[in-house]
C-alpha cells in the first residue's frame, strides 16, 4: 500500500509542471524584435515561465516560511512569470533612442502601452503595460538592456490587486 502512495506526487507532477518552464510566443516574439533591432547576437543564459501552479505553490511556501505575508499576498494575485536572461556574445552596438522607438512600435502593435522609458549611455529600461477586455490592468512586460546583458519579464495577472495590495501594506507601515 505504501509504495502506491509515493507514486502519486510522481503522477501528480506533469500536472504541477504544466505551463512551466517554457515560454510562450509572443514573449519569443518580443525577444526576438528586441535582438534584432539590436543587430548583436546573444546567448540565452536561461529563460522559463512559472504557471499558476508554480505560483500558487510558491506563495505556499513563502507564507509558511516567512512573518512578512506581503509577499504571499501578491503571489496570490500572480497567474504567470516569464523572465529571460540574454548575454551578447558579438556584437558592439549599444542601446539608444532609435532601439527605444523600434521597440515602441513594435510592442504598441501587440497591444502594449508604455509606461516608462530610460536610455542612458549604453543602458536602456522600458516598461510595457496591457489591459483585458475590461480595462484592467493584466499585464505587465520589463525590458532592460546594457551593453552585456538583455533582460526580460513578463508578470500577468490581476495586477491591480497586486498593486493594491503593496499600496495598502505600505500605509500600515508609514502609519506605524
Amino acid at each position: 500500500m505504501k509504495t502506491k502512495i509515493y507514486f502519486l506526487p510522481l503522477l501528480l507532477l506533469p500536472l504541477l509542471l504544466t505551463g512551466c518552464f517554457s515560454i510562450n510566443e509572443e514573449f519569443e516574439s518580443i525577444r526576438d524584435n528586441v535582438i534584432n533591432n539590436m543587430g548583436d547576437q546573444y546567448n540565452s543564459e536561461f529563460q522559463f515561465s512559472i504557471g499558476s501552479v508554480g505560483i500558487t505553490v510558491s506563495s505556499w511556501i513563502i507564507d509558511s516560511s516567512s512573518d512578512d505575508k506581503l509577499p504571499a499576498e501578491i503571489l496570490e494575485d500572480v497567474s504567470s512569470v516569464q523572465v529571460g536572461v540574454y548575454k551578447k556574445f558579438k556584437g558592439n552596438a549599444s542601446p539608444d533612442i532609435t532601439t527605444i522607438k523600434e521597440m515602441e512600435s513594435n510592442m504598441q502593435q501587440s497591444g502594449w502601452k508604455s509606461i516608462v522609458k530610460s536610455s542612458s549611455e549604453d543602458k536602456l529600461t522600458a516598461v510595457y503595460i496591457r489591459k483585458n477586455s475590461d480595462e484592467l490592468l493584466e499585464r505587465l512586460f520589463v525590458i532592460s538592456l546594457d551593453g552585456d546583458e538583455l533582460v526580460l519579464v513578463e508578470v500577468e495577472g490581476d495586477l491591480k490587486e497586486a498593486i493594491s495590495t503593496v499600496i495598502k501594506e505600505k500605509g500600515r507601515l508609514t502609519n506605524l
